[in-house]
């Protein structure tokens, strides 16, 4: 049974040290992730029509993170269409899938959360700082269920397994006491009015989000020829430092003309300063 850690241990167990290598180390992890998401197979498929979900993760609390493909930017008749969009899909203990959620949604939880619990904000910016540069991520070789999902209109029919996706892949790794822990600090995410997730499956959510963001911006610089140079310098990493300043906002370290100005002259995704991270994690991640 896992246990409550007390906040300090938690701190401790979350802990991270940036350096050159961390970002040397989380481009090769990213690369690596961007092509194993992108070689599944999606014959056949067709955005809102025939589609397929694949389970990636299940929390503490048997809530079940998936992958659905095609996306929506799979569909676009402009002339960048994105073939190998996907998107993350929640569902809740009670059978129910959450609602498609954009990183507007989930500000405006950080936003609650911040209301309700602005003490634990660094504990959460941790976990973005985490995801952001696969820190900590383990390998995985894993056979992962499939689903096939006949789509018509607003109706969705579950076609039943259609064999497992054998999937090696870096995933996000914390313990099952860290999961507990802030499961039980932070409390329930509230969807809707009668729906509720655990703050382990918001985070584990947010992660395929993130990876979807990876593959998307690999795709339309390198495989489009958008620009060659492309470095992964956009995607997974630049969209957690946007995330970080929303946090270092509601923290309380910035006014909110400070925030408006980064975003306005960084076209929606600003940049946030490397020696702040600790500013913002309150000392969990630490510079060297």
């Amino acid at each position: 049974m896992p246990q409550v850690l007390p906040i300090p241990d938690l701190k401790s167990a979350l802990s991270a040290i940036y350096k050159r290598a961390t970002l040397t180390r989380s481009k090769e992890l990213r690369l690596y992730n961007i092509i194993a998401f992108s070689n599944i197979k999606r014959s056949g498929l067709v955005y809102a029509k025939l589609e397929n979900r694949i389970q990636l993760y299940e929390t503490l609390r048997g809530e079940k993170v998936f992958i659905q493909l095609p996306g929506k930017e799979s569909a676009m008749s402009n002339r960048h269409p994105m073939p190998l969009d996907f998107r993350p899909k929640l569902q809740c203990v009670d059978g129910l899938f959450m609602q498609d959620a954009s990183f507007g949604f989930i500000w405006d939880i950080f936003e609650e959360i911040g209301k309700q619990h602005k003490d634990y904000l660094s504990l959460v910016a941790s976990l973005i700082f985490r995801m952001g540069y696969m820190y900590d991520y383990v390998y995985k070789a894993e056979k992962c269920a499939r689903s096939g999902l006949l789509i018509s209109g607003d109706n969705t029919e579950n076609a039943g397994d259609i064999g497992s996706l054998d999937m090696s892949w870096y995933s996000l790794n914390l313990s099952e006491d860290i999961w507990y822990s802030l499961n039980n600090y932070i409390g329930d995410i509230q969807i809707s009015d009668n729906q509720q997730i655990s703050f382990e499956a918001f985070i584990k959510f947010i992660d395929l989000l993130l990876q979807n963001e990876d593959c998307k911006y690999h795709y339309r610089n390198m495989t489009q020829g958008l620009n060659k140079n492309y470095n992964l310098n956009s995607g997974r990493t630049s969209t957690c430092d946007a995330n970080l300043l929303i946090l270092y906002y509601l923290e309380g370290h910035c006014g909110i003309s400070t925030l408006l100005d980064s975003f306005q002259k960084a076209r929606g995704v600003p940049t946030f300063r490397k020696s702040a991270y600790g500013i913002v994690t309150d000392g969990i991640v630490v510079q060297s």
